[in-house]
């Protein structure tokens, strides 16, 4: 095995291992969120921290190879693809930490049955999103990387629903107003979490194809 071929299944495994603390973070912010369960949104909020300093030392480690070793083609794409996909991973999980924090200032106001189910399935389909990114990933399975961007659009519709709620909240009851407000940065983020999956769904697409491709239209 060349000595390149060994760094770069390491950059991989730092990757999913990235991958996986980002997926539990999802998993526990769309559940504290389902809950109104204080303590896990903490714990997301909390952990933040120790993934940015996993995305960090995965670009380190990722230019490293690339100064030292000076990959061509498929090598280089692939690390290229690890460190923008690390990059998407560490805002994802941002988004996560800024629904968390939302999530406790929801608990002050009265909650909205019909706009909760809404979130919880929108919640729950970018948490499955990202665990099949991540199995597509490892797999480098571009065709299963194209399906899983496609999903992306049942995240919009429910967005939009949510939007549409939210609004008419803040229209018909004033005093609701914190509650609306909060419904939406969390559709918002949510929508943008699916956002950041389709850009990891685009470089396995790229590792694989060698070509850069747009698999949905988006505002990163």
């Amino acid at each position: 095995m060349r000595h390149i071929d060994t760094q770069i299944m390491a950059l991989r495994q730092e990757f999913i291992t990235m991958g996986l603390e980002v997926l539990e973070a999802v998993k526990k912010t769309v559940t504290a969120f389902e809950e109104g369960n204080e303590k896990l949104a903490q714990e997301v909020i909390d952990h933040d921290e120790v993934i940015n300093g996993k995305e960090t030392h995965l670009e380190k480690k990722s230019a490293q190879v690339i100064a030292l070793q000076q990959p061509v083609t498929m090598d280089l794409r692939e690390i290229i693809s690890i460190l923008k996909a690390s990059a998407d991973l560490e805002r994802l999980a941002d988004h996560a930490v800024n629904i968390s924090e939302t999530v406790l200032d929801l608990k002050l106001h009265e909650r909205n049955e019909q706009i909760d189910e809404l979130l919880t399935r929108m919640g729950e389909n970018v948490a499955k999103m990202l665990q099949d990114i991540l199995d597509a990933y490892t797999e480098v399975d571009d065709g299963h990387a194209v399906e899983i961007a496609e999903r992306d659009a049942t995240n919009d519709e429910i967005y939009s629903k949510v939007n549409t709620l939210s609004v008419k909240l803040l229209q018909t009851s004033p005093e609701n107003t914190g509650e609306g407000i909060d419904y939406l940065k969390i559709a918002n983020r949510l929508e943008r979490i699916g956002d950041y999956i389709t850009n990891i769904a685009e470089w396995i697409v790229y590792t694989k194809r060698g070509k850069i491709v747009e698999l949905g239209k988006k505002d990163i």
